[in-house]
């Protein structure tokens, strides 16, 4: 597992680079819920982005495990395949398509 603390990067799907960049970091809603991190892909030299949204980590007792929420390279990898085969098209253009995944990017 290649955890970074980076806030972009570059990832390798199917012999084509893809930019990932960090959009949002863990934040409270209303009441006693939370979002987790949000990033956003491209697909190098294409403007369409997809925002992937990760599920917050919560410990046994209920709160959030704000530790666990860094990026994990290997997950960007899986959530660029899942928002594909969910029907984002890189090189097309439109609006920022956005994705819910779970902890692994699937």
């Amino acid at each position: 597992m290649q955890h970074t603390r980076d806030q972009k990067g570059t990832v390798e799907v199917d012999a084509e680079l893809y930019d990932w960049e960090l959009r949002r970091q863990p934040l409270r809603t209303t009441g006693n819920n939370w979002q987790g991190i949000a990033i956003s892909l491209r697909l190098q030299g294409f403007k369409r982005e997809a925002i992937i949204q990760f599920p917050m980590p919560m410990r046994s007792n209920g709160h959030p495990d704000l530790e666990k929420q860094r990026v994990n390279v290997e997950h960007v990898r899986n959530a660029v395949s899942a928002a594909i085969e969910a029907g984002w098209e890189p090189t097309s253009r439109g609006k920022a398509v956005e994705f819910d995944v779970d902890a692994e990017g699937r």
